[in-house]
């Protein structure tokens, strides 16, 4: 059958069409194949050069101030220095309007590896108003000082764990619970267990510490003795490259007696925390704790007697 020559030159032109089209979809299978090959090529490369660059090693991340009002278990490299300031608010009681801000200023130097001194001083404020058996306060001024001494027995970079002693003795003019004056003086003992759950990602801590001090108040006149003891734990875990979040959970036990005499109340506290590098050698951090249950020997859901309804902590923190 002859075609006429609208036909011919109509499958003409349908044959060059489809000619083009398959040297394109050719020419973008090469390409495409191209672009895969290079960019397969510079991802090898590039992990090539992460590898050669970083070694494998443990982790480089500073456990301390990660956990908020619990502890982390490193202390830093000899020859460290490092200003703090860390401020802690104390709020609410059974009634009334009460806030105890304490805010602690500190100088901490590393001698020696594993090794590292403070020397802490103490500001406070109470705003405390119709709290009952506590008197309203309007005051601020100088609660105290202290001294801390850390030694690092297991650095957990290069053991199955890190652990660390802290033995922190202090002079206090101000009652931290009430805003009195009196003089004080007393010592926390703390031992820091820190372990990596996931290389560099997620940590995990624990706390376990005694709390002694022995008081003179003004108008009674005679020393009174009192204990603590504590147990926290928390998980923390990075998000970005310089940020953590993170929850802890801290159980406190008070007594009656430097002995642990007699039981005067108890309190558990559980919140959230969260730590951020914003520059080298720069880092702000904090946590706020919540007492979701306790009892005070007087009775009742929770202590609101030795202990307060909300713990905030802000901290700042820079190498020099």
């Amino acid at each position: 059958m002859k075609l006429t020559n609208v036909e011919s030159m109509w499958l003409g032109l349908t044959k060059a069409i489809m000619q083009r089209n398959s040297s394109v979809a050719i020419v973008r299978r090469s390409r495409s194949a191209l672009i895969c090959r290079l960019v397969t090529r510079l991802a090898f490369a590039a992990l090539v050069a992460v590898n050669a660059r970083v070694p494998a090693r443990a982790s480089d991340v500073d456990s301390e101030h990660i956990f908020g009002f619990t502890e982390g278990a490193d202390i830093g490299r000899a020859g460290e220095r490092e200003a703090e300031s860390e401020n802690i608010g104390h709020l609410g009681k059974s009634a009334g309007s009460y806030a105890a801000l304490l805010q602690t200023d500190s100088v901490k130097i590393l001698p020696i590896d594993n090794f590292r001194v403070s020397a802490n001083v103490v500001l406070a404020h109470f705003g405390i108003s119709g709290v009952p058996d506590l008197a309203d306060h309007q005051l601020t001024g100088l609660q105290g000082a202290s001294f801390e001494a850390r030694y690092m027995l297991i650095n957990r970079r290069s053991g199955p764990f890190g652990l660390t002693a802290i033995f922190e003795p202090r002079w206090s003019q101000i009652d931290a619970n009430s805003g009195e004056h009196l003089t004080a003086y007393g010592a926390l003992l703390t031992l820091v267990v820190d372990k990596e759950l996931i290389d560099d990602r997620l940590l995990a801590t624990l706390n376990v510490l005694y709390d002694g001090q022995t008081t003179r108040f003004p108008a009674v006149d005679n020393w009174i003795h009192d204990s603590k003891i504590g147990v926290s734990a928390a998980l923390s875990t990075r998000i970005t490259s310089a940020a953590f979040v993170g929850g802890e959970l801290r159980y406190l036990r008070v007594f009656d007696g430097l002995g642990l005499d007699t039981y005067s109340g108890q309190a558990l506290f559980a919140g959230p925390t969260f730590y951020v590098q914003i520059a080298q050698g720069m880092a702000l951090s904090g946590a706020w704790n919540t007492q979701v249950t306790g009892r005070s020997s007087g009775g009742g859901p929770l202590d609101l007697v030795h202990f307060e309804r909300h713990q905030v902590k802000l901290r700042f923190n820079s190498n020099f």
